[in-house]
């Protein structure tokens, strides 16, 4: 069988900076391209540790997660 991936619109901003965590087990402070900061939950960074130019991205739905900057820029395009 083959399957086709359904149009997916998502709200995506740029990590323009990232700072140590505080402690262990706690989150990774971001500073994303608006200049607003978001932690990035342990659960967020136990595939990757982002880094400057990755992105933070959100679904539809509210879910919230990491995705590498080539990996984004390939899969998604701006809208208009």
């Amino acid at each position: 069988m083959k399957y086709r991936a359904k149009p997916v619109t998502v709200d995506a901003l740029k990590i323009a900076a990232t700072h140590p965590r505080e402690n262990d087990g706690a989150g990774l402070p971001l500073v994303l391209e608006d200049g607003s900061t978001v932690l990035a939950t342990p659960e967020m960074t136990a595939r990757m540790e982002p880094v400057a130019g990755d992105y933070v991205v959100t679904q539809e739905d509210g879910y919230v997660y990491l995705n590498p900057k080539a990996v984004f820029e390939r899969k998604y395009e701006p809208l208009p």
